[in-house]
């Protein structure tokens, strides 16, 4: 792994090594968005980039229209573990085959979105290809648009898609967008979605899930893991937990407690609501929970800050091993509605500069706090290397 990173942070002579920029969902979406199209069928929704990423003049290695952000709408979750296809379209592909970035008949057809049995009836463009803008702070700062008319009703997710091949790569947005007609909950299935990020379980650790649904009374929930390195099965293998737990109101804590398989190992998570009606609608956890074999540092309560020198930092520790007020990136179960008057409780995420609340730095100087440390590595942050190690180490074997 190391080796992997160092050889992206000092092989800079090409494009294919050019860390891909997200798109960086802040302020942090609400955990659920109603859309009620008896009302107004267009949703509006912002996002920001962590720094401007513009194609050089002199680019040998990349397509004219490189380096661009767009936005999709999918019907459902996908596992991080079982990634997005990595082109929207064959015209893509034959434009990408053009530049010589990639080579003609190469790419199978379930890495074209379009062409993909498990997701071509499954996504709707929210922005056209040829709308794809720029990655500057001017075109970030204008809101995004989405017409919702012909889509289904029900519970939707957006994503947003860095144009750069032969690497394209997603940016999942947190939370749910419910589309309804009817405010008559019996009218619409239910929807949810799951708020933890980025979680890292201490031996003998629980974790509790957390996030927002909109259902009716009497629904219940399931929760569900598998291992993410068990090259055996075709498909995740996935282990219940918390069988049909009843739930109500907006939001729900589901706990997860790691079994004896998944010591050691990298899981992923995902829930399932069905309501009286049986209709089922499931969420995934948009991260791999790591589950560590080793108690917490220094030997003290779970969740304790220590400077016991481990190599992993404790989420919401600083460099000192203090408690940092750093943000975790995940949103809480705040409600949007369409009008776009987002609950007071949900929380912002942002700085307001172009840096992250998460990390306390700002592209330029790369210092300050270590709300959520990231590991440096050729002045990139690590985060922005992750569709690499993502599709070098996690991805399961086809």
């Amino acid at each position: 792994m190391l080796t992997v990173l160092v050889t992206i942070g000092t092989a800079r002579a090409g494009n294919g090594t050019h860390p891909r920029t997200p798109v960086k969902w802040e302020p942090v979406p609400a955990c659920m968005t109603i859309v009620d199209r008896s009302v107004d069928a267009t949703l509006t929704f912002n996002y920001t980039i962590p720094y401007e990423d513009l194609r050089p003049e002199n680019a040998i290695d990349e397509v004219d229209n490189s380096r661009r952000h767009q936005f999709i709408g999918f019907c459902q979750w996908h596992s991080p573990q079982e990634p997005l296809a990595v082109w929207l379209s064959a015209a893509d592909v034959e434009t990408a085959t053009a530049a010589g970035l990639v080579d003609a008949g190469s790419v199978a057809a379930e890495d074209i979105l379009e062409e993909n049995p498990a997701w071509q009836q499954c996504f709707t463009r929210v922005t056209g290809d040829d709308e794809r803008r720029l990655i500057t702070f001017a075109e970030a700062s204008k809101p995004v648009v989405w017409d919702t008319a012909g889509l289904p009703a029900g519970p939707h997710v957006i994503s947003g898609y860095t144009w750069e091949p032969p690497f394209n790569t997603w940016s999942v947005r947190p939370g749910v967008v419910k589309v309804i007609d009817d405010p008559d909950p019996a009218k619409t299935g239910p929807a949810l979605a799951i708020m933890n990020r980025n979680e890292i379980l201490w031996l003998n650790d629980s974790l509790t899930i957390t996030g927002c649904i909109d259902a009716l009374d009497g629904s219940t929930i399931t929760g569900y893991w598998a291992l993410t390195d068990d090259d055996t099965q075709d498909v995740l293998e996935w282990m219940t937990f918390g069988e049909d737990t009843p739930v109500s109101g907006d939001s729900f804590e589901l706990m997860f407690t790691p079994p004896a398989p998944a010591i050691g190992e990298s899981v992923v998570i995902k829930i399932e609501i069905v309501d009286p009606m049986d209709r089922s609608y499931t969420a995934h956890v948009l991260d791999l929970v790591d589950v560590l074999d080793v108690p917490a540092p220094g030997g003290g309560e779970t969740g304790e800050c220590s400077d016991g020198g481990n190599f992993i930092s404790m989420p919401g520790c600083g460099s000192s091993g203090d408690a940092s007020s750093g943000g975790d990136g995940s949103g809480g179960p705040g409600v949007t509605s369409m009008a776009g008057a987002t609950d007071p409780t949900a929380p912002t995420g942002t700085t307001g500069d172009g840096g992250s609340e998460e990390t306390g730095t700002t592209p330029e100087t790369g210092d300050g706090g270590c709300g959520g440390c990231t590991l440096g590595v050729g002045g990139a942050p690590a985060a922005l290397l992750a569709p690499w190690l993502l599709w070098a180490t996690r991805r399961r074997r086809r």
